[in-house]
């Protein structure tokens, strides 16, 4: 456990795609949704309960669930709760339904979330504020929170110097990467560069997900800069991540604890200041 932090701690950092990358990479997401669905982790208890003290699951609380996915993090959301999905991609929609058959998703996007204002109390973000054009999702988000809401966002990040294995493994996603990542910037210098939202302040634990290596595999192969790879690269690039895990862990393991640093963050909408 790492605990609770408030601004100006940096927090975690998010990737910037180049413009045409940006857009390839986001859209690869559909043709590896099902390996989205069997390889990423969901989000640790303490996760959400650092968001249920932020007073983002008040009972009857109506929560946005934006760039959903598969609806990893939609299934942990209280069912006190009024939930509500977004997701622009028809494959990743089609595994949320599956998963989470009592929330319905809609088709949208960040910069064109399909609610009128002051619809929700919370929205939350797992995993995707870097697809995201920042400051246009943020001003959009406002838009849709009602006064007194608030945005979370959360992030699994691999546990590098916990486990030799891994180590090994986030080389070979850096090495595959490498070519379409620019930079990184901090989120929470982000979301406090927007005036419509006060100070974020961050959780951060760490904790283990129960996998295989299958499992593993198919979280590098959701990786978008390994979905969009020729197939030949591709197979390359996971025929060395499966080596890597039976080098150090052997050929016939069958549970994989894989470990995980999530970082949280919560800030509320700032009242509008009258003209």
């Amino acid at each position: 456990m790492l605990g609770r932090t408030t601004a100006p701690m940096s927090g975690p950092t998010e990737p910037e795609f180049s413009g045409p990358d940006r857009v390839r990479l986001a859209q690869s997401f559909g043709a590896t949704a099902a390996a989205y669905e069997l390889g990423r982790p969901e989000y640790p208890d303490e996760a959400l309960t650092f968001w249920d003290d932020c007073g983002a699951f008040e009972r009857d609380n109506v929560i946005l669930d934006l760039a959903a996915g598969t609806g990893k993090l939609t299934r942990l959301l209280p069912m006190i709760c009024n939930l509500h999905a977004v997701e622009p991609l028809a494959q990743m929609r089609a595994e949320f339904s599956r998963a989470v058959p009592d929330v319905e998703v809609l088709d949208g996007t960040a910069e064109q979330i399909p609610f009128t204002d002051c619809t929700f109390d919370a929205v939350l973000v797992g995993q995707a504020f870097h697809w995201f054009d920042p400051q246009v999702a943020l001003d959009e988000i406002a838009r849709v929170l009602k006064p007194g809401g608030g945005v979370g966002m959360i992030w699994n990040e691999d546990d590098v110097d916990a486990a030799p294995w891994l180590a090994d493994v986030v080389d070979e996603k850096r090495a595959t990467a490498a070519s379409t990542v620019i930079e990184e910037h901090p989120v929470v210098e982000i979301i406090d560069a927007n005036s419509g939202f006060g100070p974020a302040e961050t959780f951060e634990c760490r904790w283990e997900h129960l996998t295989s290596v299958e499992g593993v595999l198919a979280d590098m192969l959701s990786r978008s800069y390994v979905s969009v790879l020729p197939p030949d690269e591709r197979l390359t690039v996971l025929t060395r991540t499966r080596q890597a895990i039976e080098r150090h862990l052997g050929s016939d393991v069958e549970t994989i604890s894989y470990p995980y640093r999530t970082t949280t963050i919560w800030s509320p909408l700032v009242a509008a200041t009258p003209a």
